[in-house]
């Protein structure tokens, strides 16, 4: 199907930038050794074209008739990327689409499974802003959980198959800025998270609740409108999906906690021998102490004026 062509609409370099409100707690996952289940970077040579919708081309597949795409070179350096969104549906009662990929089923022991995607949410023209979700499902095609970037408020939620509706990450994004999205899901265990860039959005939330079966299906990229028969013309532009499976990992659950005590954070935390890092911007990290067992750090570098201040763990190899 020929594709409406948003070609043009965005000229991106690739950036970084995170907002959050206060500090940040870390959890350590070692991901040793990985097998790729399925990935592509959309590229001609993989067999895409410009000129056709995402779906029905490499195996993908759509349910619903709104945008879907490719376009060249959003993503600075990296060739070609999808999309999903920016033009309506063919129906006026259609309320969103999903697009993904199938996959050979993944077993329960295989324990731990990641997605990773570079992905940005670009806004619409007007006001009218709706919802990109990634969800997992299982081999039944039973949502199990989402990861959901609201356009409208910026806000991230998730949500799980308990039937209570989103659930707030208490962090934002950035329309327009690009971010890179990783999901762990440890269906041995029942468990799953997610991070963007090296922060966890997400920690230690069920895959099912429900008593769903634990086997991967698909990931899939979703656009739901915020008001059916009148979707914005935003859409999510996402390029390196790649689902594997690791053989070995190790997770390592450090407790990380923050307080203010004389106007400067005190910060407690029981590890192995880790580096306590800071930052006031998510991107340039200063090693401010070595931490080798339990520990108290008083950070008396802080300087309250500033309006961010950030902390994260690193394993000492």
């Amino acid at each position: 199907m020929l594709q409406d062509c948003i070609c043009g609409k965005l000229n991106l370099a690739r950036k970084h930038p995170w907002v959050y409100s206060f500090f940040i707690f870390f959890c350590a996952v070692v991901f040793i050794q990985s097998q790729v289940i399925y990935q592509t970077g959309f590229e001609p040579e993989e067999g895409y074209d410009l000129q056709y919708t995402l779906a029905e081309q490499s195996g993908w597949q759509a349910d619903g008739t709104s945008g879907n795409g490719l376009i060249k070179d959003t993503f600075q350096d990296l060739g070609n990327q999808a999309y999903i969104g920016f033009w309506p549906p063919q129906n006026d009662d259609e309320g969103y689409i999903n697009i993904w990929r199938p996959i050979e089923p993944q077993k329960a022991d295989n324990k731990i499974i990641r997605f990773s995607v570079v992905m940005m949410i670009a806004d619409s023209e007007d006001t009218q802003r709706d919802e990109f979700r990634w969800i997992i499902y299982n081999s039944e095609t039973k949502w199990l959980a989402s990861v959901n970037f609201d356009n409208h408020t910026k806000k991230i939620n998730y949500e799980l198959d308990d039937g209570e509706g989103p659930k707030d990450t208490e962090f934002i994004f950035e329309r327009n800025t690009i971010y890179d999205l990783t999901i762990d899901m440890n269906f041995h265990g029942n468990n799953w998270a997610a991070k963007i860039g090296d922060v966890y959005i997400i920690k230690n939330q069920p895959l099912t609740t429900s008593d769903a079966k634990l086997e991967l299906g698909v990931i899939s990229a979703a656009w739901v409108f915020g008001d059916i028969g009148n979707p914005g013309n935003n859409f999510m532009v996402f390029d390196d999906y790649k689902i594997e499976q690791a053989t070995e990992a190790v997770h390592k659950e450090n407790s990380l906690h923050i307080k203010i005590k004389n106007e400067l954070p005190v910060i407690t935390f029981s590890s192995d021998k880790y580096i306590l890092e800071s930052s006031s911007n998510l991107i340039d990290w200063q090693d401010i102490f070595i931490t080798n067992g339990e520990s108290n750090f008083v950070d008396k570098e802080y300087n309250k004026k500033k309006s961010q201040r950030f902390y994260r763990l690193r394993l000492i190899e």
